[in-house]
């Protein structure tokens, strides 16, 4: 597909200069809108703070642990990791009130977006019910 030219016509048939017509619109959405390259920066980000909890976890870190889930909730509050891996946390300290508590949450932050399977909702609910009744 050729390009078009800041001073060639527009393709939107107007007749107008591109510059004088769609351009300025097409400028706009590109600084609105992130660009492929800096998503998927964000989401590598989001993969190494949320793989840390595991690593921070396994390796007995508990207060390091909770504190790079309470940033994952800050940074990314659209995603669901923080609500797990706090959950996570929390059953590995032997918290398990708390533990059931944000499993809960994750289970309905996946019910209320899509994207999410009913397995993993059920997932989460059974290990909230497991949690609670420790």
């Amino acid at each position: 597909m050729k390009k078009i030219g800041r001073n060639d016509p527009c393709a939107c048939g107007s007749g107008k200069k591109h510059k004088h017509c769609c351009l300025p619109l097409i400028e706009r959405a590109s600084d609105t809108f992130p660009s492929l390259d800096a998503l998927r920066a964000d989401a590598q980000a989001l993969d190494a703070l949320s793989n840390s909890v595991i690593d921070l976890v396994d390796a007995g870190e508990f207060d390091e642990a909770e504190a790079a889930c309470h940033s994952l909730l800050e940074r990314y509050p659209d995603q669901v990791d923080g609500l797990d891996r706090l959950a996570m946390v929390y059953e590995a300290k032997g918290e398990h009130a708390r533990a059931a508590v944000y499993y809960r949450k994750t289970a309905e932050f996946a019910q209320s977006r899509s994207g999410f399977d009913q397995e993993f909702i059920d997932w989460a609910n059974e290990k909230a019910k497991t949690n609670a009744e420790q």
